[in-house]
C-alpha cells in the first residue's frame, strides 16, 4: 500500500470513528440577584429574538407588496412623463403616514453580466446594446512587482522613467507587469435617466430594461 493509499485510509478510518457530539461551554445563571436577573434576561432574549424573526417574516410580506406598486408607479411615471420620478419619492396612505421608495443608479459600481448584456440584446438589439455600455480600464500597480526592493520607492518618479530603469537596473524582468489593468463593461453614465427616451411608453419594456440593468438599478423602502 503506497503512501498516498495510507493517507487516504487513515482519513476515511477518522471520518468513520468521529462521534457527532460536539463540546461547548455553559455558564447557568443560579441563585442571587444578579444571577436571577441574568436568567429571567436570557428568557426575555429567547421570546424577543423569536418575536422578531415572526416581525421580520410579516414585513418581508408586506415590503414586498409594497415594493411592486412601487415599481409599477415607477414605472408607468416613467411611460407617461418620460423621465425618472423626482426624489424623495413616497408610498403614503389616507391616515398621512409614508414610506420612503429609494432607487439608485449604482451602474459605476458593478460590470454588465452576459445575462444583462444578453437581455439588453434582445431589448434594444446588438447596436442599441452597445449604445448603452462602454469598456472601463482601471490601472493599478501589481502587488508582486511592487514588493521587490527597491521599487516601492523608485515609484515616486516619474513612472516611465522609472519602469526603464528598473528594467535596465534588472530589478524588473520581463516578465514583470509594473501596472494591472482591470477591464470592466458597464452603462454609460447617465443611462437610467434616459430611460424614458430609450425605451419610450412602454411599460413592459421600461420594466424590462430595469430588470437588464439588475444591481446597477436598487431601489428598497425605508420606513
Amino acid at each position: 500500500m503506497g503512501m498516498f493509499t495510507k493517507a487516504a485510509e487513515k482519513s476515511k478510518s477518522a471520518v468513520g470513528t468521529s462521534t457527532s457530539s460536539k463540546k461547548n461551554t455553559m455558564w447557568l445563571a443560579g441563585s442571587g440577584t444578579e444571577a436571577e436577573t441574568v436568567g429571567q434576561y436570557v428568557h426575555e432574549l429567547v421570546e424577543l429574538a423569536t418575536q422578531a424573526k415572526a416581525i421580520e417574516g410579516q414585513m418581508a410580506l408586506r415590503e414586498t407588496a409594497v415594493k411592486d406598486f412601487a415599481l409599477r408607479q415607477y414605472v408607468e411615471h416613467i411611460a407617461e412623463v418620460g423621465v425618472l420620478p423626482e426624489t424623495p419619492t413616497y408610498i403614503g396612505n389616507s391616515l398621512g403616514e409614508k414610506i420612503t421608495y429609494v432607487t439608485q443608479d449604482r451602474s459605476s459600481q458593478y460590470k454588465v453580466k452576459p445575462e444583462q448584456k444578453e437581455a439588453l440584446i434582445q431589448l434594444m438589439g446588438e447596436d442599441g446594446a452597445a449604445e448603452l455600455t462602454y469598456e472601463e480600464t482601471t490601472f493599478k500597480f501589481n502587488r508582486d512587482a511592487m514588493a521587490k526592493p527597491g521599487v516601492a520607492e523608485a515609484i515616486e518618479k516619474a513612472l516611465e522613467a522609472v519602469d526603464k530603469k528598473l528594467r535596465a537596473a534588472g530589478k524588473l524582468t520581463d516578465d514583470d507587469v509594473l501596472v494591472d489593468a482591470d477591464v470592466k463593461e458597464s452603462f454609460k453614465p447617465g443611462t437610467l435617466d434616459r430611460i424614458g427616451i430609450i425605451c419610450g411608453s412602454d411599460t413592459t419594456k421600461i420594466r424590462n430594461f430595469l430588470e437588464a440593468m439588475g444591481s446597477s438599478f436598487v431601489r428598497f423602502l425605508k420606513c
